[in-house]
């Protein structure tokens, strides 16, 4: 991937990461584990990344898993979650369900 020029571009080139791993996770997931416990169990989950990427951070240990990259989208992606659940918008369909 070419570097990005501008602050716009590099938000762009995130944002894209971003679609892609949450689509991705709720394809694999579907939208049962987050509506089962709504906006608190998402903060459950943001607090579970946040925990990893302090051991992985603070105590300098080596992902054997998920990498501190993925980490941080995934920590980006549940307040997007949230601001979904918080909208009532958790749920909808995924494109080309309903076809």
């Amino acid at each position: 991937m070419e570097k990005p020029q501008t602050f716009e571009e590099a938000l762009d080139c995130i944002l894209a990461e971003m679609r892609a791993v949450i689509i991705s996770k709720n394809e694999d997931y579907g939208p049962g584990n987050i509506a089962a416990f709504g906006e608190l169990g998402v903060l459950v989950r943001a607090s579970d990344k946040i925990e990893r990427l302090k051991t992985l951070l603070v105590r300098k240990r080596q992902p054997n898993h998920e990498g501190i990259d993925d980490t941080w989208l995934d920590l980006a992606n549940y307040g997007v979650i949230a601001q979904m659940v918080r909208r009532g918008w958790w749920g909808l369909p995924m494109e080309g369900e309903n076809e």
